[in-house]
C-alpha cells in the first residue's frame, strides 16, 4: 500500500502519511505536487514530500488525502532537498518552511498557471517602410525591430525597448503587418553597450564567467562607487548567453526600483522583481515565470533567494553585509547564506558583493572559502571622499547643524550640488518629557519612549506601532509646559527650511515612502535635479547612486558608537562608510563631514584615518579573542510571556541540557528591551566551538522543550543570530 508523506503548514517538526485520495491512481501522484489533507477538524493545503511503501502507524488508522491540487509537480526534487536542508539546518518545522518559500496564492491552493507569454511578429506581408506616415514613427520603429527578429519577440521585450508602443501594436495588428504568437521565447536584446572596465573590474568579470559551470563562491569586496552593479552586468550577459537564469537579491524594497532600471536600460528583456509590494497575482506570476525558465533575470529582496528557476546560472547578493537578509520573526533564514546552499547544489556560483562586507564573508575569504576580489577605486574619474570630524562639544547646542557644517551646505548650494544629510531617526523628536517632574512619555506596551511625528501631531512608538495624541499637559504634575527632545528626520526637515528657505528640501524615510511607487518618483526628483537637500534614514545608504551629491552631513552618529550587542561596532562602521559614500560619485569631489560629541572614539579614528579594511581586520582580531562568531557557532532560544517573564521556562531548558559537553549555554538572561507589544521576553544563548556540535546538540534538546503554542509561554530558536536582542 503506497503511503504519502506530507508536509502541512503547521509549527510541527514532522510530516504526517496519508492514503491516497480514494478513487486516485498512484501513478498520477509525485513529490512536489500539492495535496488537500484533513488534519484534526480542519484540512489545509500540504507538499507531498515522498511515497512510500511503509509507515510507522496502522494502515487502518491512516486517512486518505483528500484531493490533489496539481497535475505536475510545482517543486523539483532538488528544490525540495533544499526546503528539507533549511528546515534541518534552522530546527524549523518543514511544513511552515515550505510555506515560506512558495507564494501566498499557491499556500492558499489557487492553481499554479499564469496567462502564456504573448509575443508579435511580421506577417509574410511585404511591408515598405517608406509608406509608413512619417507621424507614425512608433509604428516604424516596431516594424524595424521585428525584421531584425524574425522569430518574433515577446510583447514585453518590445514595451521595454520601446515604451509606451501597445497602442501601435494594436494598429498595426489591425493593419494585418504583425501577428500574435503563443507562447513565445524570450530574446536577448542588447539595449546599451557595456561600460569599459578597469583591470580590478576585469579580471572579476573574466573569473567569474570562466567558473560558471561550477560552484564558485566569490565576495566582491568593492568600494562604494567601484562599479560593482556593472561586474553584476557583464557576468549576467555571459549567464544568458549561455541560455541560464540569474537571481539577484537587494537588501531593501527601496533599492529595486533604482536597479531594475539599470537592468532594463542594458537588456530589452523581462526583468521579474519580488517584493514586499507586489500584490498576491503579481508574485505568483514572478514565481511561475522564474520557474518554468521564462524570466531570464529575478531581482528582489530576502524571500527572492526561494523562487525556483528552470535553469539557474548565477546567484548575486547586493550589500551582503545587510543584516535585512536575515528574517528576525518566525523561521529565522539568512537570504546570504541561502543563496550559497543553493549556488552550491546547483554547481554555479554565487557573488557577495559589499563595499564594507561582513566579517562573516572576509572570514571566509580569509580561509580561502570564497575567492577575495577588491575594488581599490572608484569608477571613471570620481575620488575617495575627504572625511571631516566636527566636535559638537564645542558648538551652540540649541543647533542641530554645527556651523562647518551648515557653511558646506551654503557652499554646495551656491554651486548647484546637491547635499544628503544622514540621521538614522525618524520623526521629530525621540523623546517628550516634563521638566519639573522628570515624567517622560513611554509606551504602555514596550520599554521604549514614544516618538513625536510632527506630520500626524502624534506620539508612536516605533517597536509596536502603537500611536497616541500628544500630551497637553503632564500626567505626573499636570504641569502644562512639556519639552520635546532630541531630533529625527521631520525635525532637521524644519530646520533646514528655516535656514535656507529657498532650498528645495526632500525628506526621505519608511513615513514619506510608504505609499507604492513612492520611491521610485523620489528617485527620479533626484536624479531630475528637481531636490536640492536629501535628509533621510538608512534607507539612503544603502546602493544609491546620486552623481549630483557632494556633501555628505552625518548628523548623530554617536547613537551607534555604543551598543549592547558584539556587532554593535561592526553594523556602525558599515553604516557610516555606506552613507558616506553616496558623495562625490561622479566628477565633482566629494567631502563628508561627521557631528560626534566623542571625536576621539577609536572606532571612528580607524574608520576615517585608515579606512574599513583596517577596521575589519582589527574588529577580527577583537572577536577571535573574545570567542565570537565567526569563530564560535551561535542560536539563541528565546521565550516570552504576557503576564511574568519567561526565565523559569529558559531554566528548565537549561537544566535539560546539563550533560552536554560541546555547547555552552549563556543565561537566561533578560532581553535588552525586556517589554515589546505586551510580552516579557528573555534569551538563552547557545555556543559551540564547531558547527556540528551546535545541530547535533540542538537536534537532541529541541524535542524535549514544550510545544510554541503554549499560551503562556512562547518561544523560538534563531540559529546564528545576528541580534542578541
Amino acid at each position: 500500500m503506497p503511503i504519502l508523506q506530507v508536509a502541512i503548514p503547521r509549527p510541527l517538526y514532522n510530516y504526517f502519511n496519508y492514503l491516497p485520495p480514494l478513487g486516485v491512481d498512484i501513478n498520477q501522484l509525485s513529490p512536489g505536487m500539492r495535496l488537500q489533507v484533513p488534519f484534526g477538524k480542519h484540512s489545509y493545503i500540504g507538499m507531498l514530500l515522498n511515497i512510500s511503501d511503509n509507515s510507522d502507524f496502522p494502515i487502518n488508522k491512516l486517512k486518505p488525502a483528500l484531493k490533489i491540487i496539481d497535475s505536475t509537480p510545482i517543486l523539483s526534487v532538488d528544490e525540495l532537498g533544499l526546503l528539507k536542508w533549511a528546515a534541518n539546518y534552522y530546527h524549523y518545522p518543514i511544513g511552515k518552511v515550505i510555506t515560506t518559500a512558495l507564494p501566498t496564492a499557491l499556500n492558499q491552493g489557487l492553481p499554479a498557471s499564469i496567462k502564456p507569454v504573448i509575443g508579435w511578429q511580421l506577417t509574410k506581408t511585404a511591408i515598405e517602410l517608406d509608406s509608413i506616415p512619417k507621424n507614425a514613427s512608433q509604428q516604424r520603429a516596431i516594424l524595424e525591430l521585428l525584421q531584425q527578429h524574425p522569430q518574433g519577440l515577446a510583447q514585453t521585450v518590445i514595451t521595454n525597448n520601446l515604451p509606451k508602443s501597445t497602442p501601435s501594436l494594436k494598429t498595426l495588428h489591425k493593419k494585418g503587418w504583425i501577428e500574435l504568437i503563443v507562447p513565445i521565447n524570450n530574446q536577448l536584446l542588447s539595449k546599451s553597450s557595456h561600460l569599459q572596465l578597469n583591470q580590478a573590474q576585469d579580471e572579476v568579470v573574466n573569473q567569474t564567467c570562466a567558473n560558471l559551470h561550477q560552484f564558485y563562491p566569490a565576495l566582491l569586496d568593492g568600494v562604494t562607487g567601484s562599479g560593482k552593479t556593472e561586474v553584476y552586468l557583464q557576468i549576467i550577459q555571459e549567464v544568458l548567453n549561455q541560455g541560464k537564469q540569474a537571481i539577484v537579491l537587494v537588501p531593501e524594497i527601496n533599492l529595486t526600483p533604482q536597479i531594475v532600471n539599470r537592468f532594463e536600460q542594458r537588456f530589452a528583456i523581462p526583468i521579474a522583481t519580488w517584493h514586499s509590494k507586489l500584490t498576491k497575482t503579481e508574485r505568483l506570476h514572478t514565481w511561475l515565470l522564474a520557474k518554468d525558465g521564462i524570466a531570464p533575470i529575478v531581482i528582489g529582496t530576502r524571500s527572492a533567494i526561494w523562487i525556483p528557476l528552470a535553469r539557474p546560472g548565477i546567484f548575486i547578493v547586493d550589500e551582503e553585509h545587510d543584516s535585512s537578509y536575515k528574517q528576525q520573526d518566525t523561521f529565522r533564514y539568512s537570504a546570504r547564506d541561502i543563496a550559497v546552499v543553493r549556488a552550491k547544489r546547483a554547481s554555479v556560483p554565487v557573488l557577495l558583493g559589499s563595499a564594507t562586507p561582513s566579517l562573516d564573508s572576509l572570514h571566509n575569504a580569509i580561509y580561502e572559502r570564497y575567492r577575495h576580489f577588491s575594488l581599490p577605486e572608484r569608477a571613471g574619474t570620481a575620488i575617495h571622499p575627504a572625511y571631516h570630524i566636527v566636535d559638537m562639544r564645542n558648538q551652540p547646542k540649541k543647533e542641530s547643524l554645527s556651523r562647518p557644517l551648515t557653511r558646506a551646505i551654503k557652499q554646495r548650494l551656491e554651486a548647484k550640488q546637491q547635499v544628503l544629510l544622514f540621521i538614522n531617526r525618524r520623526g521629530y523628536a525621540s523623546t517628550l518629557t516634563c521638566y519639573k517632574c522628570g515624567w517622560v512619555a513611554f509606551c504602555q506596551h514596550c520599554d521604549a519612549r514614544l516618538t513625536y511625528h510632527e506630520t500626524s501631531k502624534n506620539l508612536q512608538c516605533h517597536h509596536c506601532g502603537v500611536m497616541q495624541p500628544l500630551y497637553n499637559k503632564c500626567p505626573g504634575c499636570n504641569h502644562t509646559k512639556l519639552y520635546l527632545l532630541g531630533q529625527g528626520t521631520e525635525r532637521i526637515e524644519e530646520y533646514l527650511q528655516i535656514q535656507f528657505p529657498t532650498a528645495r528640501i526632500l525628506r526621505i524615510d519608511s513615513d514619506s515612502t510608504s505609499r507604492k511607487h513612492a520611491m521610485e518618483d523620489i528617485l527620479t526628483r533626484i536624479h531630475t535635479g528637481e531636490v536640492d537637500i536629501l535628509i533621510g534614514t538608512q534607507m539612503l545608504a544603502k546602493g544609491h547612486h546620486f552623481p549630483k551629491v557632494t556633501l555628505v552631513g552625518v548628523i548623530n552618529v554617536d547613537s551607534g558608537l555604543y551598543g549592547s550587542d558584539f556587532r554593535s561596532s561592526e553594523r556602525m562602521a558599515q553604516l557610516l562608510i555606506q552613507v558616506a559614500g553616496r558623495a562625490g560619485r561622479a566628477e565633482e569631489p566629494g567631502e563628508v563631514i561627521i557631528q560626534t560629541y566623542h571625536p576621539e572614539h577609536p572606532l571612528l579614528a580607524k574608520l576615517v584615518r585608515q579606512g574599513y579594511p583596517s577596521f575589519a581586520q582589527a574588529a577580527l582580531q577583537e572577536r577571535h579573542k573574545a570567542a565570537f562568531p565567526p569563530y564560535t557557532y551561535l542560536a539563541l532560544l528565546r521565550a516570552e510571556a504576557t503576564t511574568h517573564p519567561p526565565l523559569e521556562f529558559l531554566e528548565k531548558a537549561k537544566q535539560l541540557a546539563q550533560q552536554c559537553e560541546t555547547v555552552q549555554l549563556w543565561g537566561p538572561v533578560m532581553s535588552p528591551m525586556e517589554k515589546r507589544a505586551d510580552w516579557y521576553r528573555a534569551q538563552l544563548l547557545l555556543q559551540a566551538l564547531q558547527r556540528k556540535h551546535l545541530h547535533d546538540f540542538i537536534a537532541q534538546w529541541l524535542p524535549t522543550l514544550p510545544a510554541s503554542n503554549n499560551k503562556k509561554v512562547r518561544w523560538s530558536l534563531d540559529v546564528d543570530p545576528q541580534d542578541l536582542f
